[in-house]
């Protein structure tokens, strides 16, 4: 876990027809153009799985019975795509690049990170890029286990060091995997990284000259489809635009609407509960609040929290007197999603005539905006 930030981040989901090799085999029509072969020791499991991640979750295309550590996928892809295996029982999870060709997994599930992948391009790129990353990830996990040492010590300097350090380290992954992409951006594997790692960090104009990067087969993929989709959510919320309409039900289960505050200057604020940094921002904004509410200012809050309790505590705990919606869904929030929210606290400013005027406005600086325009 990372802890110097000051938000919180999400982390940031064809058709594919499949066989399975097992006591569960399916029949599909047409000639497998991808196998996957697994022979795993000490896996005392019964049943594998071969899953896509949507929304966070892990959704299940497929599921074949184990033999003495054996099993097998079969199917087709359009494009090469990440795939999730795991089993029915255990928490262990790994990821392939499926390809059309063939998939060796060999190894032992002692070790689950010592797993042999053996595949085509994608997966060859994939094992390159999980090798160096890996390098990367060691380091900033040493670094945050100096910074609990020295937090225990209380030492505020030395705490200093040890952020300018993890930053540092952080800085040098980020431009690893900008450079791994642009060596590879022909591949799928381009766009992936891209948005697991990069995009969400990404404003507009360098999310576009990433996307232009793509070429051949790597623009046509579902991952290149992802940060197209962003870039259009972040058009359409940049500073000037209309705020995009949005309807959310309140704890009582009214729907309330963005329109429904038209005339008004409205700060649209995604937090959450479970939110330290959203919850640290909250006094501020219950100053703004109190200032100005009265001079046509209002405060419409969108929950990013999955547990309804936890949700209607933290209003009352804080003292957030305003409107507040959510559909307590996480980061799969319908209007987070709308509004291309990759970290809270997020904010964004509408005036009267529901034109975004400003974004992410903290502490001093929203009190200052609010001075400007509300008279």
């Amino acid at each position: 876990m990372r802890y110097f930030i000051e938000t919180c981040t999400l982390f940031i989901a064809f058709i594919t027809l499949f066989a399975c090799n097992g006591n569960d085999q399916k029949t599909v029509n047409q000639t497998p153009s991808f196998i996957v072969d697994a022979n795993i020791k000490d896996l005392n499991y019964k049943k594998a799985y071969l899953a896509d991640r949507k929304d966070g979750d892990f959704v299940s295309l497929d599921s074949c019975v184990i033999l003495n550590g054996k099993f097998s996928f079969t199917g087709k892809l359009a494009l090469p795509e990440v795939r999730y295996i795991y089993f029915d029982e255990g928490n262990e999870v790994f990821s392939i690049f499926i390809e059309n060709d063939s998939i060796k997994i060999s190894g032992s599930l002692l070790t689950p990170e010592d797993l042999k992948i053996e595949g085509g391009p994608t997966q060859q790129l994939f094992n390159e890029f999980k090798a160096t990353i890996k390098t990367h990830d060691d380091k900033l996990n040493d670094i945050n286990n100096k910074y609990d040492i020295a937090s225990s010590n209380g030492n505020e300097e030395e705490l200093a060091k040890i952020e300018a350090e993890y930053n540092a380290a952080d800085s040098i992954k980020t431009n690893f995997i900008a450079d791994f992409v642009k060596m590879n951006k022909s591949s799928v594997i381009a766009p992936y990284l891209s948005i697991k790692y990069l995009a969400i960090s990404y404003q507009l104009d360098q999310l576009e000259a990433l996307f232009n990067l793509f070429q051949k087969e790597a623009k046509s993929s579902i991952y290149a489809q992802r940060i197209s989709d962003r870039i259009a959510v972040l058009k359409s919320t940049q500073i000037g635009q209309k705020a995009p309409e949005f309807s959310m039900n309140d704890s009582n289960g009214n729907s309330i609407s963005l329109s429904s505050f038209k005339g008004k200057y409205v700060l649209i604020d995604f937090w959450a509960s479970w939110c330290a940094p959203c919850r640290a921002e909250n006094p501020n904004v219950v100053a703004a609040f109190k200032k100005y509410n009265k001079k046509g200012f209002e405060v419409f809050g969108v929950s990013l929290d999955n547990i309804k309790d936890k949700w209607l505590q933290a209003i009352q705990k804080d003292g957030l007197t305003w409107t507040h919606v959510s559909d307590l869904k996480g980061w799969g929030n319908a209007v987070a999603n709308q509004y291309g929210v990759s970290s809270i606290p997020h904010s964004v400013l509408v005036d009267k005539e529901g034109i975004i005027i400003a974004k992410n406005l903290r502490g001093e600086e929203l009190i200052k905006k609010l001075e400007e325009v509300v008279k």
